[in-house]
């Protein structure tokens, strides 16, 4: 009771709905009305964090309450300067707002269905990227602040502290917050290489910066692919990695690292691609290549959503070798699994699909349905039976052929390779590649413009004597040698 008393205070009795001109009755009391609907909010607000009065204190809360109550109305979301909200929207700071930041405060905003996040995203950077470059500058933001409807609606919130901590503590420019036991980070580095600063405005410009990526939470079968960075690390110490004879370029000279782990969270499947999407987005700020070693199959669209940032705002071919398509709408009803991450990088955006190629795939399907789709939207499939049969040499010509001159994306899911030869894979489907196809493929596809690319399905508890480490680490290394054979050696 003696709680309770603390909010005993005069109120209006204004009945129905409040006009919200009044502060306080005619008796110096508070409007009955907002008071309430203050008191819904921030219990709503308290419980989507998974607290309750009982854990927060009941003088929190009413500081809480009475800041909201006692705000002046006439503050209108006119007040909040452009620039306020084009810091909030900038989430990785390099001077520009692009789809992905967007979609990140989208989703920090409270939206939690994917589509409509794109949707949204889609909306305001066709509404207010005037000159159509694929980001939003400074000026543009500052014009369309105050005209914007879709702005308008968020304008509240980039002045809500709840959100700021919210914002910092997954997305701040240092890294989330919270980390889990398994992002062992850059301590061992990939191939002995040194260590990428964590801050941005402390990272030197780079030719190639690899990072890991330790999260699983998408697979539908085997876990274990948060360890697939600290394996490969492990493996790749034995690489020689200097010069690269097929090719004929030495890397000595140039400036390649390992940036660590994107420590992404365990719980929430939106926040961690989220998480994910921002580290390569700063890697990309500051590197002209970027490679990602994971980790399940969800890490390929978060490294599509950078790299479609990266290539301004425009979609990139992507090399898709894979014993599965991938382009599934759902799994279970999910729309957020590793099965389902070439859909969301498709709808996002980010992928040139008359340019883009699966290879590899191999293995029953559900139906026919899927294929079929792929086809009609543009996709070219070239399954295991047809790579045996044409050999790499001439699938690396039809793939380079496609391609062009496209920015692209190299993605290698280990389940491509057999497992009888390979056996840590995440998703095992007999039949597959061997190692020395895949690199001859790899090799041959030398000439077309890759600038990144990504590792991932490696599930290290399967893995019999490292083999499948060491082929991780081989490939994630040839598909650098295909990013900085387009990257001017520094020495010459």
């Amino acid at each position: 009771m003696a709680d309770q008393n603390r909010f005993s205070m005069n109120v209006c009795t204004t009945e129905g709905i409040c006009d919200k001109s009044c502060l306080t009755g005619e008796d110096g009391g508070i409007c009955q009305v907002r008071l309430k609907t203050c008191m819904t909010n921030i219990s709503q607000m308290l419980g989507q964090a998974g607290l309750s009065i009982a854990i927060v204190g009941i003088t929190s809360v009413a500081g809480l309450v009475s800041s909201e109550v006692l705000r002046d109305p006439k503050n209108t979301d006119q007040d909040i300067p452009a620039d306020v909200g084009f810091e909030f929207f900038d989430v990785d700071g390099n001077g520009h707002i692009q789809r992905g930041d967007l979609e990140i405060f989208l989703n920090i905003a409270g939206i939690t269905d994917v589509d409509e996040i794109a949707k949204q995203a889609e909306d305001i950077l066709d509404d207010v990227d005037g000159d159509k470059d694929g980001y939003i500058s400074r000026q543009e933001w500052r014009k369309s602040w105050n005209s914007v409807k879709a702005l308008s609606e968020f304008k509240h919130k980039v002045v809500d502290d709840t959100l700021k901590a919210e914002m910092v503590a997954k997305y701040g420019k240092e890294g989330p917050q919270n980390i889990p036991l398994y992002a062992f980070g850059n301590k061992l580095s990939f191939y002995r290489l040194p260590a990428y600063p964590n801050l941005p405005e402390e990272r030197p410009e780079a030719d190639c910066v690899f990072f890991g990526c330790p999260f699983d939470a998408s697979s539908t079968y085997r876990m274990g692919a948060r360890f697939g960075p600290a394996a490969v690390r492990r493996a790749s110490q034995m690489t020689s990695f200097n010069y690269a004879p097929w090719i004929e370029r030495d890397f000595s000279k140039m400036k390649i690292y390992d940036a660590g782990d994107a420590a992404a969270t365990p719980f929430d499947i939106m926040t961690a691609m989220n998480q994910v999407y921002l580290y390569a987005k700063r890697v990309w700020n500051s590197s002209k290549t970027v490679i990602g070693i994971g980790g399940d199959h969800a890490l390929t669209w978060c490294l599509l959503r950078a790299a479609r940032d990266f290539n301004d705002g425009q979609p990139v071919a992507l090399v898709h070798l894979d014993a599965h398509l991938d382009t599934g709408d759902e799994y279970h009803g999910n729309k957020l699994s590793h099965g389902t991450a070439l859909r969301r990088a498709m709808e996002d955006g980010c992928v040139d699909i008359e340019r883009s190629t699966h290879i590899g795939i191999h293995g029953s399907m559900g139906s026919a349905d899927l294929m079929k789709e792929d086809t009609e939207k543009g996709w070219l499939t070239i399954t295991m039976d047809d790579f045996v049969e044409k050999g790499p040499q001439e699938v690396a010509d039809i793939v380079k052929e496609r391609i062009g001159d496209a920015p692209t994306i190299i993605s290698f899911d280990v389940d491509v390779l057999e497992p009888g030869e390979c056996p840590g894979i995440g998703f095992p489907e007999p039949g597959g590649m061997k190692c020395r196809e895949l690199f001859t493929f790899l090799r041959a596809l030398k000439g077309i413009n890759v600038i990144g690319g990504e590792v991932c399905e490696f599930t290290p508890e399967y893995d019999s004597n490292e083999v499948t480490a060491h082929a991780i680490a081989q490939g994630a290394y040839e598909i650098m040698c295909l990013c900085l054979d387009n990257v001017e050696d520094p020495s010459e």
